[in-house]
């Protein structure tokens, strides 16, 4: 394919139905999202988003049941009772934007608010 200019690509853009426009958004919105984590963190794999992390806590569900959990990937970082103490134990192993999450316990009802 030919070079575009952005002039050419703008006029092809502009004459795509609003539902393709739509797309093109979400696709290039996609697309930074994944380089923004790429550099943020070092990935060098373009995988969907949180893949790995929430497969860890799939896999590992069981051991760490009404704890936060700190991710870089499909690795523990750092897990305990208190969120902050988490967050910090992971930024101080040099992982810039921690995953962390909550692990409920499945047999309890949710916590959920309005």
């Amino acid at each position: 394919m030919e070079n575009v200019s952005f002039e050419q690509a703008i006029q092809v853009v502009q004459s795509l139905l609003p539902e393709d426009q739509q797309r093109l958004r979400q696709w290039l919105e996609e697309k930074e999202q994944k380089q923004i984590r790429q550099e943020i963190n070092g990935e060098s794999e373009m995988e969907s988003f949180r893949e790995r992390e929430m497969r860890w806590i799939s896999e590992h569900r069981d051991e760490h049941i009404g704890q936060w959990v700190a991710l870089d990937g499909d690795r523990l970082i750092s897990h305990g009772a208190d969120l902050g103490q988490v967050f910090d134990e992971a930024k101080a192993q040099g992982v810039k934007v921690p995953f962390t999450a909550f692990i409920e316990d499945p047999n309890q009802p949710s916590m959920g608010g309005w």
